[in-house]
């Protein structure tokens, strides 16, 4: 796609890349309003996103009533799950002939979720981010991200303990 390893990435524009069409239940045609008001309103927390597949083709449904921070996570996310070439551990197939990824193995899950957070916060731009601001929400907002994203890849690449140790470093040296 050409980005720097420091680059913060769009996952809308890696769905483009990819192939993989982003919707979110209002593009779903035939969903009836009901449908989409138990999914945005009544019951949103019960789901982020979900993947069909049919024919080779790919397309992501969105809960368009999560925060967007929420939803770039999600869609980073599924796409992880299609670039690790996951296969879902149970499938649904609907009347019309779609097929519904409808949940992976606890592997498959960390996986995607390690991936998501790599391409969302390259570990390059997030160091370098941090050591200029050691603000979260600094992070956050420049790549689009949350504040929570931000903490757990923080711990998680040991960008924490390699500025604490490179301070300790410097003031013993200084």
């Amino acid at each position: 796609m050409g980005l720097s390893g420091d680059a913060p990435l769009d996952p809308r524009a890696l769905a483009d890349y990819l192939g993989v069409q982003v919707w979110t239940p209002r593009d779903v045609t035939g969903l009836s309003d009901e449908s989409i008001k138990q999914l945005t309103e009544i019951d949103p927390s019960s789901w982020s996103a979900v993947t069909i597949a049919s024919n080779g083709q790919y397309l992501v449904i969105l809960n368009s009533a999560h925060a967007r921070t929420r939803q770039q996570s999600s869609l980073a996310h599924e796409l992880a799950h299609l670039i690790l070439n996951h296969r879902p551990a149970r499938t649904t197939v609907s009347d019309e002939g779609y097929l519904f990824s409808d949940r992976y193995d606890a592997e498959q899950e960390e996986e995607a979720n390690w991936l998501a957070g790599a391409l969302l916060l390259p570990r390059e731009g997030l160091l370098d981010v941090y050591r200029r601001t050691r603000s979260s929400a600094v992070i956050a907002k420049e790549f689009g991200v949350s504040t929570k994203l931000v903490d757990w890849r923080l711990r998680m690449t040991g960008i924490l303990m390699q500025v604490k140790r490179g301070a300790q470093w410097r003031r013993r040296t200084g």
